[in-house]
């Protein structure tokens, strides 16, 4: 089991750093799907900049995510869950257009009543 102490760099901090044999993608969103903090290989896929004062919303990257609600009664919504949970297929694009197949991972993180939901992108 991960245990993790907050600190000042939260939510940075549930970011791990990627190794050169890892293609995973992370993203940490808040409740309402706003992307809050990324590492750096999704930077480069996405376009993104660290300095970036608002990133934007998960369902620019991943549409599937307009139609279905990130979070429902304080936890992630069921149906996204299950659909992540079995391996189903979202079309991610990125900013400059291209289109991926991409597997999720999603997880709740909770902080002094604060809920941020970590999101791993699996490339096809």
């Amino acid at each position: 089991m991960e245990h993790t102490s907050i600190t000042p760099s939260f939510p940075g901090q549930f970011i791990r750093p990627q190794n050169a044999f890892d293609n995973r993608v992370e993203l940490i969103l808040d409740d309402q799907g706003m992307i809050r903090d990324f590492n750096i290989p999704s930077g480069d896929l996405f376009g993104y900049r660290r300095s970036a004062s608002a990133w934007g919303n998960i369902s620019e990257l991943i549409p599937a995510f307009s139609s279905l609600n990130l979070m429902c009664d304080g936890q992630i919504n069921p149906s996204l869950h299950f659909l992540s949970h079995m391996g189903h297929r979202f079309k991610l694009i990125s900013f400059d257009g291209k289109i991926f197949d991409v597997k999720l991972f999603i997880r709740m993180i909770k902080n002094d009543g604060q809920h941020n939901v970590r999101v791993t992108i699996f490339p096809f």
